[in-house]
């Protein structure tokens, strides 16, 4: 296999969100409007929230419902950086990370490790953007609980919208717990030595966790994007970031092929474009992993009537050797999670 990857898309269901804001714009009706992020192509625009931002409420999930341990921090004068420790720290792991770490001048201080190291994330995503365009919404607010008489309320606005939103991402399985010895590399000889029991050689320089290691961690990882959370403006707004809509394929092959699945061909409802994932699927059969002479399927979730055309969706699944509909988004989620073993198994 050339680059198996587990790859996916996802659908949430921005109900009056300010999931990811822009800043300040001190334009509008009253020179203090908080703005949320957006494209623009031609008149239209569409919100969006940006790929750092739902890594973020990933790794807070992951923090808060699987007892993953945060990376360290270190801030320095001009950067900051984890502690680049992967072996360790799964969040490392799947995220990556670059540390420039200098050697210390003080003899206590130093810990033998020097340089610079960086790990590029098994973990890809895009960016969610709205289905729909055109939905945000000015709202214009202000402060005027427990003034003192005479005092002036203080007015402000901020933007939200009801959409959508759409993404994918991928894992790269043949990425995960395998690190790569040596500067401008994953991890140093220093790293190596302290941790090298935990680790199995399988080249010169490069070096692996056990198999059912890297699979919990995936398997974390889709767990945690059932019950994704966080986002801004919560305390106002209280979305519901959680997917409404999973599709999930094993592959081999770097690409992310099931982008740009939803539409609103009628409006306001979205569908999901069953033409142009056939098309994808066409393209990409062969490319399905395979375990014990079978092509692992590709995985569909839903919430009802999330769908303009969730029957003919449901509908189109049955009897396709390469499609299995799982139910919910959380059953498809977990459905993938149970053959990550497996295909670890497989890959060796």
């Amino acid at each position: 296999m050339a680059y198996p990857i587990l790859t996916g898309a996802v659908l949430i269901e921005a109900t009056g969100a300010a999931l990811n804001m822009a800043g300040l714009d001190e334009g509008g009706r009253t020179g203090n409007v908080i703005l949320v992020k957006q494209l623009r192509v031609g008149r239209n625009r569409y919100p969006y929230v940006s790929g750092q931002a739902w890594r973020r409420w990933l790794r807070e999930v992951l923090y808060t419902d699987f007892s993953w341990e945060p990376s360290p921090v270190t801030r320095e004068k001009k950067s900051v950086y984890t502690e680049g420790d992967p072996i360790v720290y799964a969040e490392d792991d799947i995220f990556g990370y670059m540390s420039a770490k200098k050697r210390s001048k003080s003899k206590d201080k130093d810990n033998g490790e020097s340089g610079t190291f960086r790990r590029i994330s098994p973990l890809k995503n895009s960016l969610l953007v709205s289905v729909l365009p055109n939905v945000i919404t000015d709202d214009f607010g202000h402060f005027s609980r427990n003034l003192k008489e005479g005092e002036d309320y203080v007015p402000f606005e901020h933007q939200h919208y009801t959409a959508p939103l759409q993404g994918v991402c991928t894992i790269s399985l043949s990425d995960v717990g395998r690190f790569e010895v040596g500067e401008m590399r994953d991890i140093s000889t220093e790293k190596l030595q302290k941790h090298k029991e935990k680790l199995q050689e399988v080249s010169p320089n490069i070096y692996i966790l056990p198999l059912e290691e890297k699979a919990r961690r995936i398997k974390d990882v889709l767990s945690a994007l059932a019950k994704l959370r966080h986002g801004a403006q919560l305390a106002r707004h209280l979305t519901d970031v959680s997917p409404v809509v999973v599709i999930l394929a094993f592959l081999d092959g770097g690409n992310a092929p099931f982008q740009n699945l939803f539409s609103t061909p009628e409006g306001e409802k979205v569908i999901m474009d069953l033409k142009r994932f056939e098309s994808v699927l066409d393209d990409y059969r062969e490319n399905l992993l395979e375990v014990e002479g079978k092509k692992i399927p590709v995985f569909i979730g839903l919430r009802p009537s999330v769908l303009l055309n969730e029957e003919d969706v449901k509908k189109y699944t049955e009897g396709n050797e390469f499609i299995e509909f799982c139910g919910t988004p959380k059953q498809a989620l977990s459905k993938a999670a149970d053959w990550v073993e497996k295909v670890y198994r497989v890959l060796g």
